[in-house]
């Protein structure tokens, strides 16, 4: 988690480097951030199915090859659309390294307590590889070469292969009722994440008719659909959607994902707005990222202690209403209270991710633990990519078109303000409307985990 969480972070901080060492234009960018996230919600839920069935150990050392190897082909790349295809492969192998990762914990800590704190040090670590990603990458970039904002993944990883695969850790586990291995499943849930991501981001490509992007999201919005009623009707279901009968459950993932974009977003447009717009050096935007990112790692830490005095529900509301707060005081068109906004957007963040994952863990039955992990694990990797996607898509419309495509400037300056503003605003009226939904989940099945 803690280098899956650099690698949102750093290469972001690296995009003007990227964009000028090969060429890439303003939706080559985003494709580059946020494809990772993407590609890893799309693989993650049929990798839930395929550690439930096989172990979730050696579907571990697996996503650790396909990562290493992945890392090593981006810093390789000669132009965008290679270095975009090995991004989806870094995230298919951050999905195949989560996919049983979940599961672990929830069957080592049985009990809410001690599983609450699990997974805020398990979210804290990706938050601090977040924090972290910013520095990394920047120093990396004015350093070295980068090439090594992906090849210092490589000796990383290879510990940690040649630990796990001598059985020094983690041992070995599967579901004794694995899901049933279904293609067309699999297929529905990658066009429905896929193709409305691809469609959004066709309304801000010049030369892409309107109505062609419509059509993709729609698309997509009809397999999302057509998944869940195949899960319905299978005797064992790919996913367990019945899960979401539970509002904890579901809100919780709900609020995992909107929070997470709206996280991701901000730091994607910060990051490059303080390069592009501001002049900043690679590692002079990491360092003034740092608040956002630390703060995001502290939330993840503090999270599970304020639950053992205040109710779940009451816990995730109000890390809602810290991350609202800070998400309207960034986007504040003076830019007063700026480091007070990022350190109150990553706090709330932070807090919403550790005890909003909790939830989702803690509210589904034991037998389908995988399903509940996949279902938190989507809901962190394609919340955080969709942010990025919609927030960069936002900034790019706003930033206006010149006759060659959108302008950097133009994008990342007057483009992200709007955006940024849009978001806030969007963010705190769902905040708003999740309020008493949350508070209002106290059912028989929630009595003991609130």
């Amino acid at each position: 988690m803690l280098v899956g969480g650099t690698d949102m972070t750093k290469v972001t901080v690296a995009l003007p480097t990227l964009n000028e060492a090969l060429s890439l234009g303003s939706v080559q960018s985003l494709w580059v951030a946020d494809i990772y996230a993407l590609a890893a919600g799309v693989v993650l839920v049929p990798a839930a199915v395929v550690a439930d069935r096989y172990g979730r150990k050696r579907l571990y050392l697996l996503g650790l090859g396909v990562a290493i190897v992945s890392a090593i082909l981006a810093g390789l790349a000669p132009t965008g659309a290679v270095l975009i295809a090995a991004r989806v492969g870094q995230g298919i192998g951050s999905a195949l390294l989560i996919a049983g990762t979940v599961a672990i914990i929830r069957v080592t800590f049985p009990g809410l307590q001690l599983r609450a704190l699990a997974y805020g040090v398990w979210t804290a670590g990706f938050s601090t590889g977040s924090a972290l990603g910013p520095l990394l990458g920047g120093g990396l970039v004015d350093f070295a070469q980068w090439q090594w904002v992906f090849w210092i993944n490589v000796p990383i990883l290879l510990v940690c292969l040649i630990l796990i695969a001598a059985w020094m850790i983690l041992p070995e586990s599967t579901n004794p009722d694995p899901p049933r291995l279904d293609g067309l499943s699999a297929v529905l849930s990658a066009v429905a994440v896929g193709v409305p991501i691809a469609g959004l981001k066709g309304l801000a490509q010049p030369g892409i008719p309107t109505w062609l992007a419509l059509t993709g999201i729609g698309v997509g919005a009809v397999a999302g659909v057509l998944f869940a009623v195949r899960q319905i009707h299978l005797p064992r279901p790919f996913l367990d959607v019945r899960l979401f009968a539970d509002r904890l459950l579901a809100v919780s993932a709900v609020v995992i994902a909107v929070t997470l974009g709206v996280f991701n977003g901000t730091l994607y447009l910060l990051t490059l707005r303080y390069q592009v717009v501001d002049g900043l050096s690679a590692v002079d935007a990491g360092i003034a990222l740092i608040p956002l990112a630390a703060a995001m790692a502290v939330g993840g830490l503090l999270g599970p202690l304020l639950q053992r005095r205040l109710t779940q529900k009451h816990v995730i509301v109000g890390g809602l209403a810290l991350t609202a707060v800070g998400s309207l005081v960034l986007a504040s068109p003076s830019g007063t209270g700026h480091l007070a906004g990022m350190i109150t957007l990553g706090f709330g963040s932070g807090i919403v991710m550790a005890i909003g994952a909790n939830a989702v863990m803690s509210t589904a039955p034991a037998e389908r633990t995988a399903d509940a992990g996949a279902i938190q694990e989507s809901a962190f990797a394609l919340g955080g990519g969709t942010g990025i996607a919609v927030l960069g898509v936002l900034a790019i419309h706003f930033g206006g078109q010149t006759p060659t495509g959108p302008s950097h400037e133009a994008t990342y300056g007057p483009g992200t303000e709007t955006a940024l503003g849009i978001a806030a605003f969007f963010f705190a009226c769902f905040a708003i409307a999740a309020t008493p939904i949350i508070l209002s989940t106290t059912g028989r099945r929630h009595l003991r985990a609130l």
